[in-house]
């Protein structure tokens, strides 16, 4: 009597545990020199201080390149193994490992602009294409690693994204959406921030937040407006919804990209309203298979936002603030 074939996805398994233990490592030394001197990220090291930088400076490298092969050995063997799954399934990396791999990306950007990164939260000048770089390097990130490792692989054939017919009636219905959706959004947001400033919790200024004040307007609806929906929509309704209905079913598929949606955009007080807006677009998907329609309704949430925050910036829309 022959024995059960073995399970494809035990292959290589020592890589796997060899990728988990840099990714491990990696992290730990990133944290460990941040935590101890975070004046790295902002460049105000001063001479006399570089001699006992250099041990953070070679531990942060170090971490660097830990995190980034431990990433990568992790997904080129989840695409080698699970190669010889049916073509029904999800055959790609996991998704939280391709979002680290993007977050990478985008601390990479962030230090190497780390002027740029100063000057758009702070009060210095901020160039064009620093700020439209730092503003779209999340989402670059998310492109580049869904294009290596599942397009290329082709980790989920036969995925729709387009619908069958109706294309235009999705597109308008995304952008009905929207608007409703932004209200929404506002609402709970006033909410979170109230419970939140209750307990002494106050809101800082991040990055998207600090560009609406200072950046150039073409910038932020190229960055908001055009990539951020067109690139995120792709990732997680188009690459991540699927990947996960895939291997969990749709409900936590509809949860668990609403939630990754929230937790990527790092910010306590948006992580509720971000959450909704993550849940009516994994929903609009289901309904329509339509990457169009979730960018449009997307694309209409951050115009909205863009728009009134640029017409109260120029003085064109004055808004009374509470006392």
């Amino acid at each position: 009597m022959e024995g059960r074939p073995p399970d494809p996805l035990s292959r290589y398994q020592a890589l796997q545990v060899a990728s988990i233990l840099l990714i491990l490592l990696g992290l730990v030394a990133l944290a460990a020199a941040l935590t101890v001197d975070a004046a790295l990220l902002s460049g105000g090291v001063l001479p006399d201080d570089r001699a006992r930088l250099l041990p953070l400076l070679v531990t942060l490298a170090g971490g660097g390149v830990a995190l980034v092969v431990g990433l990568v050995i992790n997904a080129v063997r989840a695409v080698v193994v699970r190669e010889a799954l049916p073509s029904e399934r999800y055959r790609g990396p996991s998704i939280v490992v391709l979002v680290m791999l993007a977050s990478v990306m985008t601390g990479v950007a962030s230090i190497s602009l780390g002027a740029e990164l100063s000057a758009l939260l702070g009060s210095g000048d901020v160039s064009v294409g620093g700020s439209l770089l730092l503003l779209t390097a999340t989402q670059l990130g998310l492109l580049a690693t869904a294009g290596l490792f599942v397009a290329t692989p082709r980790a989920l054939a036969g995925a729709r994204f387009l619908p069958e017919r109706g294309l235009l009636r999705s597109v308008a219905l995304g952008i009905g959406i929207g608007i409703p959706a932004w209200l929404g959004a506002q609402l709970l947001s006033v909410l979170v921030t109230s419970l939140l400033g209750g307990l002494g919790i106050e809101p800082d200024l991040g990055l998207a937040e600090s560009a609406l004040n200072r950046a150039e307007p073409w910038v932020l609806v190229t960055a908001l407006v055009v990539v951020a929906p067109v690139a995120e929509e792709i990732f997680f309704r188009g690459i991540a919804f699927n990947a996960w209905e895939r291997e969990y079913g749709t409900s936590r598929a509809i949860y668990g990209t609403a939630a990754l949606f929230a937790i990527i955009h790092g910010s306590v007080f948006a992580l509720a309203p971000i959450f909704l807006l993550g849940l009516v677009l994994a929903l609009l998907y289901r309904r329509t298979r339509s990457l169009p329609a979730t960018i449009a309704l997307h694309a209409t949430f951050n115009a909205i936002s863009v728009g009134i925050t640029l017409l109260v910036r120029f003085d064109i829309l004055q808004i009374p603030l509470p006392t």
